[in-house]
């Protein structure tokens, strides 16, 4: 099952975050911090390279693809860090334009970052699973 559609739920995954993200900035004129964008720059590639993948049924872009995954749920991390921990700020990347701690509540509790955060998470673990589950296994040895 997870070779089957792992592939399709995480492009869709990028695709609903992609579409999420350009809604807040592009119709509810939100503008992105900093770390928006350079978690915009870590989604944006997945949504075209996961389509072509899951249509191709090419299972093992999984590693070429789950480093770009990773850093942009660090990226989320980091900002739910700075929001959630009052005064905690080690490297301040936000110059001018909107402050990355500044946290707009989206649905109920979750923030941007948050559901960032989460995207990313399901997409990583779905690529996992996909990759895991691609991998020829080994037949015991008598």
């Amino acid at each position: 099952m997870i070779q089957r559609y792992g592939l399709y739920t995480a492009w869709m995954l990028a695709v609903v975050g992609t579409l999420m993200s350009l809604y807040f900035s592009e119709i509810k004129h939100l503008e992105p911090c900093h770390l928006c964008w350079y978690q915009r720059i870590a989604l944006f590639p997945l949504a075209i390279v996961l389509g072509i993948a899951a249509y191709r049924g090419f299972l093992g872009i999984a590693r070429y693809i789950l480093p770009l995954v990773i850093l942009g749920f660090m990226l989320a991390i980091y900002q739910v860090a700075m929001q959630e921990i009052p005064g905690w700020n080690p490297i301040d990347i936000c110059g001018g334009g909107p402050s990355c701690d500044e946290g707009i509540v989206v649905f109920g509790r979750l923030t941007i970052p948050m559901l960032s955060a989460l995207c990313f998470a399901s997409i990583g673990t779905l690529l996992c699973l996909v990759w895991y589950r691609s991998m020829p296994q080994e037949e015991p040895q008598n």
